[in-house]
Protein backbone atom coordinates (compact mmCIF):
# COMPACT_ATOMS: atom_id res chain seq x y z
CA UNK A 1 0.00 0.00 0.00
CA UNK A 2 2.69 2.51 1.01
CA UNK A 3 4.80 1.79 -2.07
CA UNK A 4 1.76 2.14 -4.34
CA UNK A 5 0.87 5.51 -2.88
CA UNK A 6 4.49 6.68 -3.07
CA UNK A 7 4.71 5.74 -6.74
CA UNK A 8 1.41 7.42 -7.51
CA UNK A 9 2.38 10.52 -5.56
CA UNK A 10 5.62 10.76 -7.55
CA UNK A 11 3.70 10.47 -10.80
CA UNK A 12 1.29 13.21 -9.78
CA UNK A 13 4.12 15.53 -8.76
CA UNK A 14 5.86 14.92 -12.10
CA UNK A 15 2.65 15.76 -13.94
CA UNK A 16 2.27 18.95 -11.93
CA UNK A 17 5.86 20.05 -12.54
CA UNK A 18 5.58 19.41 -16.26
CA UNK A 19 2.21 21.09 -16.79
CA UNK A 20 2.01 23.90 -14.22
CA UNK A 21 0.25 26.90 -15.65
CA UNK A 22 -0.95 25.09 -18.78
CA UNK A 23 -3.18 22.26 -19.89
CA UNK A 24 -3.20 19.16 -17.71
CA UNK A 25 -3.56 15.53 -18.80
CA UNK A 26 -3.88 12.96 -16.01
CA UNK A 27 -3.33 9.37 -17.11
CA UNK A 28 -1.83 7.87 -13.98
CA UNK A 29 1.61 7.34 -15.55
CA UNK A 30 4.73 9.45 -15.16
CA UNK A 31 5.85 11.47 -18.20
CA UNK A 32 7.67 9.49 -20.88
CA UNK A 33 11.42 9.76 -20.97
CA UNK A 34 11.75 10.27 -17.22
CA UNK A 35 14.97 8.84 -15.85
CA UNK A 36 15.49 6.99 -12.61
CA UNK A 37 16.72 8.93 -9.61
CA UNK A 38 20.51 9.19 -9.21
CA UNK A 39 22.11 6.90 -6.66
CA UNK A 40 22.66 8.56 -3.29
CA UNK A 41 26.22 9.63 -2.59
CA UNK A 42 28.20 7.46 -0.19
CA UNK A 43 28.43 8.56 3.43
CA UNK A 44 31.63 8.28 5.46
CA UNK A 45 31.42 5.58 8.11
CA UNK A 46 32.95 8.05 10.55
CA UNK A 47 30.14 10.54 9.98
CA UNK A 48 28.09 11.19 13.05
CA UNK A 49 24.68 9.55 13.12
CA UNK A 50 21.93 12.13 12.69
CA UNK A 51 20.01 12.92 15.84
CA UNK A 52 16.26 12.26 15.86
CA UNK A 53 14.27 15.41 15.22
CA UNK A 54 10.93 16.21 16.85
CA UNK A 55 7.90 15.75 14.65
CA UNK A 56 6.68 19.11 13.26
CA UNK A 57 3.32 20.23 14.56
CA UNK A 58 0.44 19.83 12.15
CA UNK A 59 -0.79 23.30 11.13
CA UNK A 60 -4.27 23.81 12.52
CA UNK A 61 -7.21 24.80 10.33
CA UNK A 62 -8.43 28.27 11.24
CA UNK A 63 -12.22 28.50 11.49
CA UNK A 64 -13.90 31.82 10.72
CA UNK A 65 -16.88 32.10 13.11
CA UNK A 66 -18.73 34.27 10.58
CA UNK A 67 -18.51 31.59 7.84
CA UNK A 68 -20.47 28.40 7.25
CA UNK A 69 -17.97 25.71 8.34
CA UNK A 70 -19.07 23.40 5.52
CA UNK A 71 -18.76 25.93 2.68
CA UNK A 72 -16.69 28.86 3.91
CA UNK A 73 -19.42 31.24 2.71
CA UNK A 74 -20.87 33.96 4.92
CA UNK A 75 -23.51 32.72 7.35
CA UNK A 76 -27.06 33.83 6.55
CA UNK A 77 -29.01 35.92 9.05
CA UNK A 78 -31.06 32.84 10.00
CA UNK A 79 -28.02 30.61 10.46
CA UNK A 80 -28.84 27.78 12.95
CA UNK A 81 -26.01 28.50 15.40
CA UNK A 82 -25.04 25.49 17.49
CA UNK A 83 -27.17 23.00 15.53
CA UNK A 84 -25.62 19.84 14.10
CA UNK A 85 -25.61 19.43 10.32
CA UNK A 86 -27.35 16.40 8.82
CA UNK A 87 -25.77 13.75 6.56
CA UNK A 88 -28.19 11.72 4.40
CA UNK A 89 -27.33 8.52 2.54
CA UNK A 90 -28.58 8.53 -1.06
CA UNK A 91 -29.17 5.73 -3.52
CA UNK A 92 -27.14 6.11 -6.72
CA UNK A 93 -27.95 3.16 -8.98
CA UNK A 94 -29.55 3.98 -12.34
CA UNK A 95 -32.92 2.59 -11.18
CA UNK A 96 -32.98 5.21 -8.38
CA UNK A 97 -32.59 8.23 -10.67
CA UNK A 98 -33.39 11.06 -10.66
CA UNK A 99 -32.53 11.96 -7.10
CA UNK A 100 -33.78 14.97 -5.20
CA UNK A 101 -31.98 17.51 -3.04
CA UNK A 102 -28.37 17.24 -4.23
CA UNK A 103 -28.21 20.83 -5.44
CA UNK A 104 -29.13 22.04 -1.94
CA UNK A 105 -26.39 20.07 -0.16
CA UNK A 106 -23.27 21.82 1.15
CA UNK A 107 -21.11 18.70 0.73
CA UNK A 108 -21.59 15.56 -1.38
CA UNK A 109 -19.39 12.47 -0.97
CA UNK A 110 -19.30 9.62 -3.51
CA UNK A 111 -17.67 6.21 -3.01
CA UNK A 112 -18.04 2.62 -4.18
CA UNK A 113 -19.98 0.49 -1.70
CA UNK A 114 -20.41 -2.95 -3.28
CA UNK A 115 -20.65 -4.57 -6.69
CA UNK A 116 -19.12 -1.52 -8.35
CA UNK A 117 -22.05 0.76 -7.44
CA UNK A 118 -21.52 4.06 -5.66
CA UNK A 119 -23.54 5.65 -2.90
CA UNK A 120 -23.76 9.36 -2.14
CA UNK A 121 -23.77 11.12 1.21
CA UNK A 122 -25.26 14.61 1.10
CA UNK A 123 -24.63 16.97 4.03
CA UNK A 124 -26.88 19.92 4.94
CA UNK A 125 -25.92 22.74 7.31
CA UNK A 126 -29.55 23.49 8.18
CA UNK A 127 -31.77 20.42 8.07
CA UNK A 128 -34.84 22.49 8.97
CA UNK A 129 -34.75 24.16 5.55
CA UNK A 130 -33.79 20.99 3.66
CA UNK A 131 -35.94 20.34 0.56
CA UNK A 132 -37.23 16.92 -0.39
CA UNK A 133 -34.18 14.62 -0.43
CA UNK A 134 -33.73 11.03 -1.59
CA UNK A 135 -34.06 8.22 -2.33
CA UNK A 136 -32.63 7.55 1.16
CA UNK A 137 -30.59 4.35 1.32
CA UNK A 138 -28.56 2.24 3.74
CA UNK A 139 -25.43 3.15 5.72
CA UNK A 140 -21.91 2.14 4.73
CA UNK A 141 -18.87 2.38 7.00
CA UNK A 142 -16.72 4.41 4.56
CA UNK A 143 -19.32 7.18 4.55
CA UNK A 144 -19.73 6.95 8.32
CA UNK A 145 -15.99 7.56 8.75
CA UNK A 146 -16.26 10.81 6.79
CA UNK A 147 -19.43 11.82 8.64
CA UNK A 148 -18.06 11.46 12.19
CA UNK A 149 -15.61 14.42 12.09
CA UNK A 150 -18.41 16.73 10.94
CA UNK A 151 -20.33 16.15 14.18
CA UNK A 152 -23.35 15.58 11.97
CA UNK A 153 -26.55 13.68 12.57
CA UNK A 154 -26.98 10.74 10.22
CA UNK A 155 -30.07 9.52 8.33
CA UNK A 156 -30.13 6.16 6.56
CA UNK A 157 -32.37 3.13 5.93
CA UNK A 158 -30.68 0.02 7.29
CA UNK A 159 -26.95 -0.49 6.98
CA UNK A 160 -24.08 -2.91 6.61
CA UNK A 161 -22.76 -4.82 9.60
CA UNK A 162 -19.60 -2.70 9.54
CA UNK A 163 -21.49 0.61 9.46
CA UNK A 164 -23.76 -0.43 12.32
CA UNK A 165 -20.75 -1.58 14.36
CA UNK A 166 -19.05 1.81 13.90
CA UNK A 167 -22.18 3.73 14.87
CA UNK A 168 -22.47 1.58 17.99
CA UNK A 169 -18.76 1.80 18.86
CA UNK A 170 -18.86 5.59 18.75
CA UNK A 171 -22.14 5.75 20.69
CA UNK A 172 -23.96 7.44 17.83
CA UNK A 173 -27.43 6.16 18.73
CA UNK A 174 -28.62 9.60 19.84
CA UNK A 175 -27.35 11.27 16.65
CA UNK A 176 -28.32 8.64 14.06
CA UNK A 177 -31.74 7.74 12.71
CA UNK A 178 -32.38 4.47 10.90
CA UNK A 179 -35.53 4.86 8.83
CA UNK A 180 -35.92 1.09 8.66
CA UNK A 181 -36.93 1.11 12.34
CA UNK A 182 -37.67 4.82 12.93
CA UNK A 183 -39.85 5.62 9.94
CA UNK A 184 -41.04 9.09 10.97
CA UNK A 185 -38.30 10.83 8.99
CA UNK A 186 -39.27 9.21 5.69
CA UNK A 187 -42.21 9.23 3.30
CA UNK A 188 -42.91 6.76 0.52
CA UNK A 189 -43.34 8.22 -2.96
CA UNK A 190 -46.24 6.01 -4.02
CA UNK A 191 -46.27 7.35 -7.57
CA UNK A 192 -42.60 6.46 -8.10
CA UNK A 193 -43.24 3.07 -6.51
CA UNK A 194 -45.54 2.22 -9.42
CA UNK A 195 -42.48 1.85 -11.66
CA UNK A 196 -39.56 1.51 -9.20
CA UNK A 197 -38.78 -0.94 -6.41
CA UNK A 198 -39.74 0.30 -2.96
CA UNK A 199 -36.10 0.72 -1.84
CA UNK A 200 -35.76 3.50 -4.43
CA UNK A 201 -38.81 5.41 -3.20
CA UNK A 202 -38.15 6.69 0.34
CA UNK A 203 -37.66 10.45 0.75
CA UNK A 204 -37.12 12.88 3.60
CA UNK A 205 -37.43 16.66 4.01
CA UNK A 206 -36.70 19.36 6.54
CA UNK A 207 -40.19 19.08 7.97
CA UNK A 208 -40.14 15.29 8.21
CA UNK A 209 -36.68 15.08 9.77
CA UNK A 210 -37.42 17.88 12.25
CA UNK A 211 -40.48 16.00 13.46
CA UNK A 212 -38.53 12.75 13.74
CA UNK A 213 -35.64 14.45 15.56
CA UNK A 214 -38.09 15.68 18.18
CA UNK A 215 -39.96 12.37 18.34
CA UNK A 216 -36.80 10.30 18.90
CA UNK A 217 -35.08 12.98 21.01
CA UNK A 218 -32.01 13.16 18.81
CA UNK A 219 -28.98 15.10 20.00
CA UNK A 220 -29.30 18.07 17.64
CA UNK A 221 -26.87 20.43 19.43
CA UNK A 222 -23.13 20.58 18.72
CA UNK A 223 -20.86 19.79 21.66
CA UNK A 224 -18.82 22.92 20.98
CA UNK A 225 -17.87 25.29 18.15
CA UNK A 226 -18.10 23.55 14.78
CA UNK A 227 -14.74 23.30 13.02
CA UNK A 228 -14.37 24.17 9.35
CA UNK A 229 -14.18 21.13 7.10
CA UNK A 230 -11.39 22.75 5.02
CA UNK A 231 -9.00 25.67 5.36
CA UNK A 232 -11.18 28.07 3.43
CA UNK A 233 -10.00 31.24 1.73
CA UNK A 234 -11.83 34.03 3.60
CA UNK A 235 -15.05 34.84 1.74
CA UNK A 236 -14.22 38.56 1.82
CA UNK A 237 -11.12 37.90 -0.32
CA UNK A 238 -10.77 37.13 -4.00
CA UNK A 239 -10.81 33.38 -4.76
CA UNK A 240 -7.43 31.71 -5.04
CA UNK A 241 -6.25 30.82 -8.57
CA UNK A 242 -5.14 27.20 -8.60
CA UNK A 243 -1.56 26.71 -9.75
CA UNK A 244 -1.71 23.37 -11.57
CA UNK A 245 -3.21 24.42 -14.89
CA UNK A 246 -6.52 24.67 -16.72
CA UNK A 247 -9.14 21.96 -16.19
CA UNK A 248 -12.24 22.38 -18.31
CA UNK A 249 -13.46 18.82 -17.88
CA UNK A 250 -12.62 15.63 -16.02
CA UNK A 251 -13.66 12.00 -15.91
CA UNK A 252 -13.68 9.70 -12.86
CA UNK A 253 -14.21 5.98 -13.20
CA UNK A 254 -15.25 4.25 -9.96
CA UNK A 255 -15.81 0.83 -11.56
CA UNK A 256 -17.03 -0.78 -14.77
CA UNK A 257 -20.54 0.26 -13.66
CA UNK A 258 -20.15 3.72 -12.13
CA UNK A 259 -18.54 6.92 -13.41
CA UNK A 260 -18.76 10.65 -12.81
CA UNK A 261 -17.81 13.39 -15.23
CA UNK A 262 -17.66 17.18 -14.95
CA UNK A 263 -17.36 20.09 -17.34
CA UNK A 264 -16.61 23.64 -16.27
CA UNK A 265 -19.31 26.19 -17.01
CA UNK A 266 -17.48 29.54 -17.09
CA UNK A 267 -20.72 31.52 -16.99
CA UNK A 268 -21.82 29.83 -13.77
CA UNK A 269 -18.22 29.49 -12.53
CA UNK A 270 -19.13 25.94 -11.49
CA UNK A 271 -18.56 22.35 -12.55
CA UNK A 272 -21.60 20.57 -14.02
CA UNK A 273 -21.90 16.87 -13.15
CA UNK A 274 -22.75 13.94 -15.41
CA UNK A 275 -22.90 10.22 -14.72
CA UNK A 276 -23.79 7.13 -16.75
CA UNK A 277 -23.22 9.25 -19.88
CA UNK A 278 -25.96 11.79 -19.10
CA UNK A 279 -26.44 14.94 -16.99
CA UNK A 280 -26.80 14.12 -13.28
CA UNK A 281 -30.20 15.68 -12.61
CA UNK A 282 -31.73 16.94 -9.39
CA UNK A 283 -35.46 16.32 -9.78
CA UNK A 284 -36.20 19.29 -7.52
CA UNK A 285 -34.65 21.72 -10.01
CA UNK A 286 -34.88 19.73 -13.25
CA UNK A 287 -31.25 20.65 -13.97
CA UNK A 288 -27.84 19.01 -13.68
CA UNK A 289 -26.12 19.24 -10.32
CA UNK A 290 -23.28 21.78 -10.06
CA UNK A 291 -20.42 22.34 -7.61
CA UNK A 292 -17.90 25.08 -6.90
CA UNK A 293 -15.16 22.72 -5.67
CA UNK A 294 -14.23 19.18 -6.67
CA UNK A 295 -11.86 16.91 -4.75
CA UNK A 296 -10.87 13.59 -6.33
CA UNK A 297 -9.00 11.47 -3.76
CA UNK A 298 -7.34 8.13 -4.51
CA UNK A 299 -6.62 5.39 -1.97
CA UNK A 300 -6.41 1.64 -1.49
CA UNK A 301 -9.63 -0.38 -1.49
CA UNK A 302 -10.31 -4.05 -0.93
CA UNK A 303 -13.19 -6.43 -0.24
CA UNK A 304 -14.43 -7.28 3.22
CA UNK A 305 -14.70 -11.01 4.05
CA UNK A 306 -17.43 -12.39 1.84
CA UNK A 307 -16.17 -10.54 -1.22
CA UNK A 308 -19.13 -8.15 -1.62
CA UNK A 309 -18.76 -5.00 0.47
CA UNK A 310 -15.93 -2.58 -0.32
CA UNK A 311 -13.48 -1.52 2.37
CA UNK A 312 -11.87 1.90 1.90
CA UNK A 313 -8.49 2.36 3.56
CA UNK A 314 -8.38 5.75 5.26
CA UNK A 315 -5.37 4.92 7.44
CA UNK A 316 -2.58 5.87 5.01
CA UNK A 317 -4.14 8.78 3.19
CA UNK A 318 -3.26 9.25 -0.45
CA UNK A 319 -2.98 11.59 -3.40
CA UNK A 320 -5.61 13.53 -5.29
CA UNK A 321 -6.62 16.59 -7.27
CA UNK A 322 -8.44 19.79 -6.34
CA UNK A 323 -10.55 21.60 -8.97
CA UNK A 324 -11.99 25.11 -8.80
CA UNK A 325 -12.60 27.96 -11.24
CA UNK A 326 -11.72 25.89 -14.29
CA UNK A 327 -8.29 25.02 -12.93
CA UNK A 328 -6.72 22.25 -10.87
CA UNK A 329 -3.77 21.32 -8.70
CA UNK A 330 -2.47 18.08 -7.13
CA UNK A 331 -2.93 17.55 -3.41
CA UNK A 332 -2.38 14.96 -0.76
CA UNK A 333 -4.95 13.89 1.80
CA UNK A 334 -4.74 12.46 5.30
CA UNK A 335 -7.27 11.04 7.72
CA UNK A 336 -6.51 8.09 10.00
CA UNK A 337 -8.99 6.89 12.64
CA UNK A 338 -12.75 7.13 12.00
CA UNK A 339 -13.17 10.17 14.24
CA UNK A 340 -10.22 12.04 12.70
CA UNK A 341 -11.01 14.78 10.15
CA UNK A 342 -10.25 14.52 6.46
CA UNK A 343 -7.28 16.82 5.79
CA UNK A 344 -6.42 18.19 2.36
CA UNK A 345 -2.75 19.16 2.35
CA UNK A 346 -0.10 20.32 -0.08
CA UNK A 347 1.41 17.79 -2.47
CA UNK A 348 4.98 18.77 -1.55
CA UNK A 349 5.03 16.68 1.64
CA UNK A 350 4.94 19.67 4.01
CA UNK A 351 1.36 18.83 5.09
CA UNK A 352 0.35 22.48 4.81
CA UNK A 353 -3.46 22.77 4.65
CA UNK A 354 -4.62 23.52 1.12
CA UNK A 355 -6.63 26.72 0.93
CA UNK A 356 -10.02 25.82 -0.54
CA UNK A 357 -12.14 28.52 -2.11
CA UNK A 358 -15.57 29.04 -0.50
CA UNK A 359 -18.45 27.13 -2.05
CA UNK A 360 -20.23 23.80 -2.27
CA UNK A 361 -17.90 20.81 -2.59
CA UNK A 362 -18.08 17.36 -4.18
CA UNK A 363 -15.64 14.75 -2.80
CA UNK A 364 -14.95 11.50 -4.68
CA UNK A 365 -12.94 8.75 -2.98
CA UNK A 366 -11.68 6.39 -5.69
CA UNK A 367 -9.69 3.15 -5.67
CA UNK A 368 -6.04 3.32 -6.73
CA UNK A 369 -6.80 0.68 -9.36
CA UNK A 370 -8.99 3.24 -11.15
CA UNK A 371 -6.34 5.98 -11.41
CA UNK A 372 -5.28 4.95 -14.90
CA UNK A 373 -8.82 5.79 -16.14
CA UNK A 374 -8.80 9.27 -14.60
CA UNK A 375 -8.80 12.03 -17.23
CA UNK A 376 -8.40 15.81 -17.19
CA UNK A 377 -9.03 17.83 -20.37
CA UNK A 378 -9.40 14.76 -22.56
CA UNK A 379 -10.48 15.72 -26.07
CA UNK A 380 -13.09 12.93 -26.15
CA UNK A 381 -16.44 13.45 -24.42
CA UNK A 382 -15.68 13.00 -20.75
CA UNK A 383 -18.00 10.06 -20.18
CA UNK A 384 -16.42 8.17 -23.09
CA UNK A 385 -12.80 8.83 -22.16
CA UNK A 386 -12.18 5.49 -20.44
CA UNK A 387 -14.26 3.30 -22.73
Amino acid sequence: MCSALLALSTAVMCLCACTAGGQVSASGAPPSGSSSAPAPSSVSQSAQEPQPQPEPETPAIVTDPSANPLTGLAKADDWPEGMRPLAVMLDNVQAALPQRGLQSADLVYEMVTEGGITRLMAVYSDYTSMPEVGPVRSARDQHVQLMFPLGAMYLHVGGSTYAKALLSQYHYEAKSLDGYFQAGALELDAQRNLTAAIEHCWFTSGELFSQAAAQYRLDTAMDGPQQAVFQFVPYVQEPRVLAGGEASQLYIRFSSYANSAFRYDAEKAQYVKSQFGAPHLDENTGEAVTFDNLLVLFTDTEKYPGGILTKVNFAWGGVGWYFNGGRCEPVRWLKGAPEQPLRIVSADGAETPVEVNPGRTYIAVVGLDMYSYFRINDTAPVWQAAE
